[in-house]
């Protein structure tokens, strides 16, 4: 695992958006799970996600969506980008989802991951996350896992 630090910045403005976009198309235009355009991010924030950027060494290796609801914390991400795999920053992700929970009082995590990607499975269940049997609303390739902290 790496020693490297990954930073995680809201976005809220267009531009900001827009830089996330610019600079992860490339890198996630073939999520499975989710289609990386402009007009999809701003309908997921528009739904209630916030939109995260994941840094390290000035570049975006990863963008997160986050929802507060109720008393649990709605979490899904997309792939690390290639040149980061590997070092331990999925794990980094799981450690910034826990972090952000216990700061806000929230007590469950919930995350939804593509029913085919293994690696995310494999992760979720070595982060303690269990699957609910339950898969995100209006997507039935996302399947829901929760961890209770």
């Amino acid at each position: 695992m790496t020693d490297k630090k990954i930073d995680f910045t809201p976005s809220k403005s267009e531009k900001e958006i827009k830089e996330i976009y610019n600079f992860n198309v490339e890198a996630f235009a073939d999520s499975h799970d989710f289609a990386w355009t402009k007009e999809n991010i701003k309908k997921e924030i528009k739904s209630g996600w916030v939109l995260y950027s994941g840094q390290c060494e000035n570049e975006i290796v990863c963008a997160i969506f986050m929802k507060l609801k109720a008393d649990a914390l709605l979490t899904k991400n997309t792939p690390i980008k290639i040149n980061f795999q590997g070092n331990g920053f999925s794990h980094k992700i799981k450690d910034f989802y826990e972090e952000y929970a216990k700061d806000n009082n929230v007590h469950k995590i919930y995350n939804y991951c593509p029913v085919d990607n293994f690696r995310m499975i494999a992760l979720n269940e070595g982060h303690d996350y269990e699957k609910t049997g339950k898969t995100l609303v209006g997507n039935n390739n996302m399947i829901e896992w929760v961890k209770t902290i």
